[in-house]
């Protein structure tokens, strides 16, 4: 009789993608995203040069031929799919309410803010809901890796952070997660006193919007630059802070602790239909990787999965390839 096997069991075929996919395909979302926020933000420029010249070579006599290129192939984009100047107006916007072709997206917190402070809320902006709602009920808290952009810079730091573990200590703190709900709810009533604004400060992904836009705002239309300074000053300032946090104090320490938007998602994709799942027979008892490598603090070695970003990390790491997506378990 031969004797028994210590090594693991053959990983079972996937049906969903890899943890690397999930990866790859989460960089590349949050990538377009912010290439997203820099077209429409250059489509404002557009929409001056088609309104007050209508023509590319008085747009070149006025603002060069840089801009003459640049209006000819905006142009051409939105002629396709019909009058360009109704089809550029149908998109617009920042990160927590923008249009792409005429289909609103509407953050949830924007929702509250804009409920709190107006009492009421236009049909397109509250049409808006339907896509993060909805994905946050099917697949979770999956904005904060598939779509915020200003993750991207925590992901970045966060990588950094790991580097810098080898050589000094650096604190790990940790927070209630209730902080979140005390940034949300103390955010709503500084929008009733002071207005929207105040986001600019609370919100990464609204401060990293505010500085793109504004970015190419002062760089096509220099007479907006001492208007609108001081906001990029804040805009810069909060994304400074936000990184110093996230690199001094813990791995993605804002998305964990303090982001109220990302708060409200995970608790709105509390009982999402997809998770990460865990194959309990195949899952070594000492391993606890998925635990440790996990940006938002979720621990899918007890399968849990409040929080669940889907990104694929937890995945990659499992030495069992006992974890895949799934359907949740009853």
């Amino acid at each position: 009789m031969s004797p028994p096997s210590n090594t693991a069991k053959a990983p079972p075929p996937r049906i969903f993608p890899s943890g690397r996919v999930l990866l790859v395909l989460s960089l590349l979302t949050r990538v377009g995203v912010l290439l997203l926020l820099c077209l429409l933000a250059m489509w404002t420029d557009y929409l001056n040069l088609k309104q007050g010249y209508n023509n590319p070579r008085l747009v070149e006599l006025a603002s060069g031929k840089t801009a003459r290129v640049f209006y000819e192939y905006s142009d051409a984009f939105f002629s396709t799919f019909g009058d360009p100047m109704q089809v550029a107006q149908s998109s617009g916007g920042m990160p927590w309410s923008l249009r792409v072709m005429g289909v609103p997206f509407t953050d949830p917190v924007a929702a509250l803010s804009v409920a709190a402070r107006d009492h009421h809320w236009e049909l397109g902006f509250a049409l808006g809901l339907i896509v993060p709602l909805g994905l946050a009920l099917i697949f979770g808290r999956v904005f904060c890796s598939y779509v915020c952009p200003a993750s991207l810079l925590f992901f970045t730091t966060a990588r950094i952070r790991r580097l810098l573990e080898k050589f000094f200590w650096l604190p790990d703190v940790r927070v209630n997660r209730g902080a979140a709900w005390g940034i949300l709810f103390g955010g709503l009533l500084a929008v009733v006193l002071f207005g929207y604004g105040i986001w600019t400060l609370l919100l990464p992904y609204f401060a990293i919007g505010q500085t793109i836009f504004h970015s190419i705002a002062f760089e096509t239309r220099a007479a907006a630059v001492s208007a609108g300074a001081g906001i990029l000053t804040a805009t810069i300032g909060a994304i400074v802070v936000f990184s110093l946090l996230d690199l001094l104090l813990g791995r993605q320490f804002t998305c964990r602790y303090l982001c109220p938007t990302g708060r409200l998602l995970g608790f709105i994709g509390r009982r999402s239909v997809l998770s990460v799942r865990r194959d309990a027979s195949r899952c070594l008892s000492g391993c606890h990787s998925c635990n440790q490598i996990c940006p938002l603090g979720v621990k899918p070695k007890i399968d849990e999965s409040v929080d669940c970003s889907l990104c694929g990390e937890c995945m990659i790491i499992c030495p069992t390839q006992c974890l895949s997506v799934g359907v949740k378990k009853a």
